[in-house]
């Protein structure tokens, strides 16, 4: 079932407004200053964050939108804004909850970002390697974002709560910022021909 499919059968399956405008959709939250810790909770604060550090207001989506996720990011920046690696190569793992149910549960994240191994979706075999030149000067960019590709299509649904969860054993994630973002495709509002 493509993800336009298995968007719109869940939808209908709880009776959401099918008539929304097609989009790809990028969902984001920060946490600022979160040190070292044995968990992360994003999608869950929102208070005093801005305009680029989230782009929701709560941990829901709006009545007449709704989302499929096929990728999910995490950064881990540095007080100076410098890419940093995400939990220092701490072991972690990632779990998504969609309404009272865990859709991804458990997800080891530690094999997808910097030089240190192989990633489990292929996207970043060269991190780490050589990224370009400046005057003769290699650039090597060894500090990677985690990027996961998911194989199945998340879906969530309009106005259900959903969080993403990352537990470790008291991981360093600094004094900077650490941020995830969930990308897809999904549907938003509409006017429809009223405009």
């Amino acid at each position: 079932m493509s993800q336009i499919n298995k968007l719109a059968y869940v939808d209908s399956k709880l009776g959401a407004p099918s008539d929304g405008q097609q989009t790809t959709r990028i969902l984001f939250n920060t946490i600022t200053n979160p040190g070292t810790t044995s968990g992360l909770v994003f999608f869950k604060t929102f208070q005093g964050l801005t305009n680029g550090q989230t782009n929701l207001v709560q941990n829901k989506l709006d009545a007449s939108e709704s989302m499929v996720i096929k990728s999910i990011w995490l950064a881990q920046y540095s007080t100076a804004g410098f890419l940093n690696i995400f939990g220092d190569l701490s072991q972690q793992t990632l779990s998504i909850i969609v309404g009272n149910q865990q859709v991804v549960k458990s997800l080891p994240i530690q094999f997808n970002q910097g030089d240190n191994g192989q990633a489990f979706d292929r996207l970043h075999t060269n991190a780490g390697g050589l990224v370009g030149s400046l005057s003769g000067t290699n650039l090597d960019q060894t500090n990677m974002p985690v990027e996961i590709r998911l194989l199945t299509d998340i879906v969530i649904p309009p106005q259900v709560s959903f969080e993403v969860r990352i537990d470790s054993t008291n991981a360093v994630y600094g004094t900077g910022a650490v941020v995830c973002a969930l990308s897809g495709y999904g549907k938003i509002f509409s006017a429809g021909n009223t405009f």
